[in-house]
């Protein structure tokens, strides 16, 4: 195959190239294997989707390491492995990188005194190579020796070392992903190379994130703008991209931490940065641009400025739009995710018709990518569907509310089914959704139902992870003692609004502002409760 491009935009170009041959590699060794399980138990084929999802991430980097290898560059090996795996013969490719091969190279390699340099290298980019298809066939456990061949054929290597780290902080492997980093780190400094130190940074700022570690988080993020901010100003062309990538992290950290004017200086500047690229360079940074304006609509309808959300979103849309007409495949989720946006724009801002219109534009595009591939996408329906069934409830329209709720409940169950970690916390949201449909419609038996099968998953989940689901726990407790005050069920009613007052109590604590409100709010259910029981001492308490 002949990649045609400007010579400017060969790397992008390749990136994608090489992305979309890992991916359609990876989709057919999960139907295959799919296909080999089907008596498996609900956590083999959790684990089995979840091994696909962690492959498709590695290989989001990985092919950007593929595309740096210029054209002609590697072994004869390489050469004759990488034209296999871009045929579709893994496998073949495979045999062609086995590792008694690969260590006999890498120990020539180690033996050369002319050009010992170049034979390294090109045995380090063969044990990367075997690492990265051994990842799209979902060999983990022997993509991790490949990796560790490349490190043994070259300790000192930034190169082997950052591919290893990034593996397994893609495989959510933290600790050792910790440890890989801070080996490249050692390495970037002792050889002075401020890039490799502020990329590692960086992803170590990410990995801390990910661990709540927010003040390491920013302190990682801190040091890398520094960094790629002097590198940029000698070459914007190269390192400008990277200013606005540690930016845009730095902008969600903020977001995440209450920092709305830091995040939102961020943002812009990563905006600013993204249109001087793309004016020069569209092809390439168009698809950013509109994701920093997404983003930025996101946080600006945060933040109660939905003129402002409005203007991004649409122009994002416009941007996605004519992406899509020349990239459809890769572009046509950013459309329907835009405009599934602006729908809750407009539902929030009471223009019913407009959020319909977009909603259902988007469960449109959405089932059709469904019907090709429902393991990426079916969650997308669901979510779509979820807004729409908000939308109708909210428009006194309850039987097509029903529909959409029923059928968003039934893909989210099957999908957790399938994957439990993932998809179990969206089972609640849909379940509270057809309760308070349910209690609105005088149907509270099927409402107590769907309430106690909520607060059920939300107590398990606030086990793995209280700070998330928590605040969820206490709002069901609150729903389910609304609905026992409705059916004159005093001493129930009250069970729940004082469980949901310890934790809303609990909370606050840490975020007043935030749960401060909510307490108050069940004190005052509470004493309504005690107001109607003829308790006006523990009423007036409570007030």
């Amino acid at each position: 195959m002949i990649v045609l491009c400007k010579e400017g935009d060969r790397e992008e170009m390749a990136r994608r190239f090489y992305r979309l041959k890992s991916l359609e590699v990876i989709d057919e060794t999960y139907k295959k294997k799919l296909e080999e399980a089907q008596n498996a138990s609900a956590a083999e084929l959790a684990k089995l989707s979840q091994e696909r999802d962690q492959a498709k991430e590695a290989a989001e980097k990985a092919a950007e390491g593929l595309a740096k290898q210029k054209p002609g560059g590697g072994s004869e090996l390489y050469q004759t492995a990488m034209r296999l795996f871009l045929d579709g013969k893994v496998d073949e490719a495979l045999e062609i990188l086995r590792d008694e091969k690969l260590r006999e190279l890498s120990k020539v390699a180690k033996e050369k005194k002319a050009e010992a340099e170049k034979a390294t290298e090109e045995a380090i980019q063969d044990w990367l190579l075997r690492a990265q298809l051994l990842t799209v066939k979902f060999r983990f456990d022997d993509a991790e020796k490949a990796y560790q061949g490349a490190i043994e054929t070259s300790p000192d290597s930034f190169l082997a070392n950052f591919a290893f780290a990034h593996f397994n902080q893609e495989l959510n492997r933290y600790d050792r992903a910790g440890r890989a980093y801070a080996r490249c780190l050692e390495l970037a400094k002792v050889k002075g190379t401020n890039y490799d130190i502020a990329v590692t940074l960086n992803n170590l700022a990410i990995l801390d994130a990910n661990q709540n570690r927010p003040e390491a988080a920013r302190k990682g993020y801190d040091e890398a703008l520094k960094l790629t901010r002097e590198l940029a100003e000698k070459s914007p062309e190269t390192y400008l991209p990277h200013v606005a990538d540690t930016l845009n992290n730095l902008a969600i950290l903020d977001a995440d931490q209450n920092r709305p004017e830091s995040a939102r200086k961020e943002y812009e500047e990563t905006l600013k940065i993204y249109r001087e690229l793309a004016h020069k360079n569209p092809d390439t940074y168009q698809p950013d641009v509109a994701d920093t304006l997404n983003n930025l609509g996101i946080f600006d309808h945060a933040q109660n400025q939905p003129e402002a959300a409005r203007k991004e979103y649409e122009e994002a849309l416009e941007i996605v739009r004519e992406l899509a007409r020349k990239n459809p495949d890769t572009y046509q989720p950013r459309v329907a995710m835009t405009l599934t946006n602006l729908g809750n724009l407009d539902h929030a801002q009471n223009q019913p018709e407009a959020a319909r219109k977009e909603y259902e534009e988007a469960l449109k595009i959405v089932r059709e990518l469904a019907r090709k591939n429902p393991e990426t996408y079916l969650q997308y329906v669901a979510k779509i569907l979820n807004n729409l069934g908000n939308l109708d409830q909210a428009q006194n329209r309850p039987e097509a509310a029903h529909k959409q709720y029923e059928e968003a409940l039934k893909i989210r169950r099957e999908l957790a089914q399938k994957n439990p970690d993932t998809y179990q916390p969206d089972v609640p949201d849909t379940l509270n959704n057809l309760a308070v449909l349910d209690a609105d419609q005088n149907r509270p038996e099927a409402a107590r139902k769907e309430y106690e099968e909520a607060l059920e998953i939300r107590r398990e989940l606030a086990q793995k992870n209280p700070e998330r689901y928590l605040p969820e726990v206490a709002r069901t407790l609150k729903n389910l003692g609304d609905l026992d005050q409705d059916q004159n069920r005093p001493e129930a009613g009250r069970e729940g609004y004082e469980q949901a007052l310890k934790i809303y109590h609990e909370l606050a604590q840490k975020k007043p502002d935030t749960y401060q409100p909510r307490a108050a709010m069940t004190l005052n259910n509470v004493a309504i409760l005690d107001a109607a029981q003829n308790r006006p001492e523990a009423s007036a308490e409570r007030v």
